[in-house]
């Protein structure tokens, strides 16, 4: 962001620091965001991974300190055409124990080649600012009612 800021100050149409706080304000006071999600999920006892892209709604509830959110989530884990046609479904809270950093509990129904299995997640994410869209790199570890462990590393795109 700030090489953005530096390319647009130079062309004089950055924004002010009035302006980027008010970006910020407008976003979380508007509680309803839309993102998608890039992640790489990784599952130790087989050595395979596969890449994650997920789309989902989160609503956020915006308190003077922290906040709490809600969202439903849905993923493609593999090849987005050709390959095994596994999905991930579910829903999960968020607890914001400061503005940016996110703490998230998720549980879903994970549709893959062994079948179909309850699956939980828990993990941490921190949102960076970028104007009006925010990006949150996070991480989760999650396992299936089968015994199944794996793990994630991904970004968030949200607006």
């Amino acid at each position: 962001m700030a090489l953005i800021l530096v390319i647009l100050n130079s062309a004089g149409v950055a924004p002010t620091p009035a302006e980027l706080q008010n970006y910020k304000l407008k976003f979380r006071e508007r509680g309803h965001h839309i993102h998608m999600d890039f992640a790489t999920t990784r599952t130790p006892d087989s050595g395979g991974k596969a890449f994650t892209w997920g789309l989902g709604y989160e609503y956020y509830v915006d308190r003077q300190f922290n906040a709490v959110s809600f969202e439903v989530l849905g993923q493609k884990l593999g090849k987005a055409i050709r390959g095994p046609q596994d999905w991930w479904v579910g829903g999960g809270i968020g607890w914001w124990p400061i503005r940016d950093l996110k703490i998230f509990m998720q549980a879903g129904a994970l549709f893959d080649d062994l079948g179909t299995a309850a699956q939980a997640r828990v993990g941490v994410g921190y949102r960076l600012s970028f104007f009006m869209i925010k990006t949150m790199p996070y991480i989760y570890v999650q396992t299936t009612d089968d015994g199944r462990f794996s793990w994630s590393i991904g970004a968030r795109i949200q607006y």
